[in-house]
């Protein structure tokens, strides 16, 4: 299993990309984030990013290096759960990558 492999650990409902922005800046602290026809959220790990987007879906994906899967899986965890559509495990690959 490739840890510098790219996946898609859970579909996040878009309608509540304000309430998961302001949710995850209670958690992290280097948060970068926007809305211009897509919405984004990019949660920086060290030289890594957790990415929360919809570029390639009508809902949030929230993406990121398979190395990155316990603390993302936290992320998850500590979400609204009416957020969550649906949570990939094992992640399947981004094959926009």
């Amino acid at each position: 299993m490739n840890q510098d492999e790219f996946v898609i650990f859970a579909e996040l409902n878009r309608d509540n990309f304000d309430e998961i922005l302001q949710s995850l800046m209670g958690q992290f602290k280097d948060i970068q984030s926007g809305r211009q026809g897509d919405d984004w959220i990019w949660i920086q790990l060290g030289g890594d990013k957790i990415e929360i987007d919809s570029f390639y879906s009508m809902e949030l994906e929230v993406k990121g290096k398979r190395k990155h899967y316990t603390a993302t899986m936290q992320l998850i965890q500590n979400m609204n759960k009416s957020w969550i559509i649906q949570i990939f495990d094992p992640p399947k690959v981004d094959m926009t990558r």
